[in-house]
């Protein structure tokens, strides 16, 4: 009885090994080019950057996925099955640091480091992230051309305490060139560059590839992004419907990020929720709790084979009498018409709904969102707003609006669209 015992502890105690171990990650380079390894085996990178929703994530095809440097992201990770991109907390010029002062360097530094002991041998840790777009203050205003140095002087301390973790920092695609060319040379102990690119993504994977000696992962990716499209007249955005964006998510990952398996390690896809940036449904690849196409794509990309059911897509949206959406101008307390054209792959019935909103005051100072509110529709201006064709009534106030539709197939999916339009 003992001797069974004995077994059935070992067992147990391997089990849980098995289960806990924390794997080895490293970035290994060859003729063939570059790859990231777990355990010695070949990982590419099928990430999303994601509060939540990690099992939809894995169901998908996701391995990974991009989050803030927490117990909790890290345990929910575990338990979804997928690598985790950390991100540490490292604040830059536009949260008020300066790079000159030691005090706040070394303050801060220390602060980085205790999360980075806490949580070094998670199971579910891959990288290490030092900050997001540091260099980006709002109002392009220009950087302490110091702040590589000190990131690269965190990354060596990071990794004296962690060497099983590769370290990296990331960078969005302003003065792109410039800035490539200036990590290259004073982070040379980072073992990957993070790009954030949207419209851009092939040209910042080609300056990439041209500056920086080593490895790069595409730490978001997504639709275009709304400093890149056309504008109206009176400068508002012009946003993709959800089946434009889709689109260009499936071109810009085949002909972009598959296309370079020899520097580039894989990606994340932003972004696997909802957020407020400009819209209320710009970026995100959920849009009221519903999953949009770039899901259903997504997962075609990373399995080879679409859901079992599809989102339904839009084909056209316009206001009767209004071909061209940059110059959409309407006058107040009038009515007028507008129609949207969508289809669903597996002929669900589909149910439309329809509202205006003012358009959103994005305050000075505001980045990625976060002083953004968003705005609720008007009420009482469409007789019937769930028809695909509607009459609707211009709001009585004058200035920015736009006029938002949502297709939905009763099987948990959504496509969306709107229209930019002055009211005078």
């Amino acid at each position: 009885m003992r001797h069974t015992l004995h077994i059935l502890a070992v067992a147990v105690a391997l089990s849980a090994t098995a289960v806990w171990a924390t794997p080895r990650w490293e970035i290994s380079s060859s003729t063939d080019g570059w790859r990231l390894l777990r355990d010695g085996q070949p990982f590419y990178i099928q990430g999303a950057v994601a509060p939540n929703r990690f099992d939809v994530l894995k169901a998908c095809g996701g391995n990974a996925v991009r989050v803030n440097a927490s117990q909790k992201a890290l345990d929910a990770a575990q338990a979804a099955g997928l690598a985790v991109m950390a991100n540490l907390p490292v604040r830059g010029e536009r949260d008020n640091l300066d790079w000159d002062n030691a005090k706040q360097v070394a303050e801060q530094k220390e602060k980085v480091l205790a999360i980075v002991r806490e949580l070094k041998d998670h199971p579910a840790l891959m990288f290490w992230s030092v900050g997001n777009e540091l260099d980006h203050i709002p109002g392009n205003k220009p950087y302490n051309p110091r702040i590589w140095v000190r990131l690269n002087d965190l990354a060596v301390a990071i990794k004296q305490l962690d060497p099983h973790h590769p370290v990296m920092t990331v960078v969005g695609t302003g003065r792109f060139e410039k800035k490539v060319q200036e990590i290259a040379a004073g982070c040379k102990d980072m073992d990957l560059l993070g790009i954030n690119a949207y419209g851009d993504i092939q040209r910042a994977c080609e300056l990439t590839r041209a500056h920086w000696p080593k490895s790069y992962a595409v730490t978001e990716w997504g639709p275009t992004g709304h400093w890149e499209v056309p504008k109206t007249k009176w400068r508002a955005p012009i946003e993709q419907t959800s089946s434009e964006k889709a689109k260009a998510i499936e071109d810009r990952y085949r002909n972009i990020i598959l296309a370079d398996p020899t520097h580039c390690l894989g990606s994340f896809v932003f972004y696997w929720s909802e957020k407020q940036e400009t819209t209320h449904t710009w970026y995100g690849l959920f849009c009221n709790g519903l999953r949009t196409e770039s899901i259903d794509v997504m997962q075609r990309l990373w399995t080879g084979k679409w859901p079992a059911n599809r989102a339904p897509a839009i084909q056209s949206l316009a206001i009767e009498g209004f071909a061209e959406p940059r110059s959409t101008t309407l006058q107040a307390a009038k009515r007028y018409r507008a129609a949207v054209t969508a289809t669903d792959p597996d002929s669900d019935p589909l149910t439309f709904a329809w509202d205006i909103r003012p358009e959103v005051v994005i305050p000075p100072g505001s980045y990625a969102g976060r002083l953004e509110k968003r705005v609720q529709p008007i009420l009482g201006l469409m007789p019937n707003p769930a028809a695909a064709a509607v009459e609707f009534t211009t709001p009585e106030k004058p200035g920015p609006y736009r006029l938002f539709v949502t297709v939905t197939d009763g099987q948990g999916h959504i496509a969306y669209g709107n229209i930019p339009l002055y009211v005078e």
